[in-house]
């Protein structure tokens, strides 16, 4: 059966560029489920990559480069070809800095009745969330009914994250393993989340979760991550770049992070700093280029380094912790 699932979509990207103008790039690969299963791929040991999956729909006009790459990760990602539709399609338009996005073909979302199609998916350790609130309530009570011991990782929608969803979202808290908002979306769920620090922040969310091992995780960027169990331990953990200029581009590293943080807490056996030693990793890997990471032929390095580089140059980094990853 697999470890993680992800019910995020897959989505082939194109990136336009008005101001300042740059050449366009396309057939970019994509999707918050997409970059959840590479950030779970660049923490888990090669044995585990097939234990990673999600679904991936072809349209007829799907990129063969497109497939050759996702191959090369050596996952359990599973191809859905569809002869009577085109490839989610999505196009990303710069202005000034800012990213405007849009779907440019019609999207394709992951339902629970796809996931039942599959065994090793049927009955996942963990799936990954990546939808609005009632849509997440609704996936879990199903999934519950046929694996009721799996773990979530819930990541909101950004258009969910407002006040008037609090309460909604307080109901749906205590089904939840891992809640993590970034940093605005934690702000933009409370009425005055700005004047709150990122501990307080997640002392809003925690306080409503209710299964045992269950925890916040708020995605802070460039500051890494904070983390709040219900039994109260606080994390602070550094992002994996601390310089800047070694970021190229930040689009995925969230959904990679979560990714990355389910399997090190998974394969850790619920142990949070893990989690977030690994979320960081796999979210510095991923922004350190454009589109998803650069996989060496044997599927062991990504951009060139291994998972055991990556956790010395973390730990050499943040002397003050003491990181032992179990599987490497």
């Amino acid at each position: 059966m697999s470890i993680l699932t992800t019910l995020g979509m897959f989505i082939i990207d194109e990136n336009q560029y008005i101001d300042p103008p740059a050449p366009r790039q396309t057939n970019i690969i994509g999707g918050a489920g997409t970059y959840a299963i590479i950030g779970a791929r660049i923490v888990s040991p090669h044995k585990s990559g097939q234990l990673i999956s999600g679904i991936i729909d072809e349209g007829t006009d799907f990129p063969s480069s497109v497939h050759k790459e996702i191959d090369s990760w050596h996952t359990g990602v599973i191809f859905r070809k569809n002869n009577h539709r085109l490839t989610t399609r999505g196009v990303n338009t710069y202005i000034k800095g800012i990213r405007h996005f849009h779907y440019q073909t019609d999207k394709r979302r992951i339902d629970v009745a796809d996931i039942l199609q599959y065994e090793n998916l049927t009955y996942s350790k963990c799936y990954h969330l990546i939808c609005s609130i009632d849509r997440c309530r609704g996936i879990i009570e199903e999934i519950q009914k046929i694996n009721p011991n799996a773990k979530y990782i819930y990541e909101p929608l950004p258009d969910d994250c407002i006040s008037s969803n609090y309460d909604k979202l307080q109901n749906l808290l205590p089904f939840i393993d891992i809640f993590t908002p970034n940093l605005d979306e934690a702000c933009s769920f409370l009425p005055h989340g700005t004047n709150l620090n990122a501990r307080e922040l997640c002392s809003r969310f925690v306080r409503f979760q209710k299964l045992t091992n269950s925890g916040t995780v708020i995605r802070c960027g460039e500051d890494g991550c904070c983390i709040r169990t219900i039994d109260n331990r606080y994390f602070e953990l550094p992002a994996y770049h601390q310089n800047q200029d070694d970021v190229v581009d930040v689009t995925g590293g969230g959904n990679s992070f979560c990714g990355g943080f389910i399997m090190g807490w998974y394969l850790s056996q619920g142990d949070w700093q893990i989690g977030g030693v690994c979320g960081n990793i796999a979210s510095g890997c991923i922004i350190e280029r454009l589109g998803m990471p650069k996989v060496c032929q044997d599927g062991w390095k990504f951009n060139g380094k291994s998972l055991q580089e990556r956790v010395d140059i973390y730990q050499r980094d943040n002397p003050a912790l003491n990181i032992k990853v179990d599987w490497l």
